[in-house]
């Protein structure tokens, strides 16, 4: 895991028990992550202007879901929930531009 994960979140992956607000944290903390280091900028605002009716019909970026695989390995993630953090945090990111 990258070392900018902060320590609240590495605490909620210590905790194996699921649950939505873990996952929107840790959710919210990859798209920040991503949006602030992997993404470029077109890619970050093209993120951050979807709408989407449905989450659940939502495929993040390839990598992201991998980090996402990784992640649900360690402690259990819901899937919606996560989403909606991650957007959120790449959100966050590009209205600092």
């Amino acid at each position: 895991m990258p070392d900018i994960m902060t320590e609240m979140v590495e605490s909620l992956l210590r905790n194996r028990e699921g649950s939505e607000s873990k996952s929107y944290l840790i959710g919210l903390e990859r798209g920040r992550i991503w949006a602030s280091g992997d993404a470029d900028y077109f890619e970050m605002r093209e993120w951050s202007e979807l709408r989407v009716e449905t989450l659940a019909e939502l495929a993040l970026p390839p990598r992201e879901e991998m980090h996402f695989k990784v992640l649900g390995a360690e402690t259990e993630l819901d899937w919606e929930p996560y989403l909606k953090g991650w957007l959120d945090g790449v959100k966050e990111v590009a209205e600092s531009y």
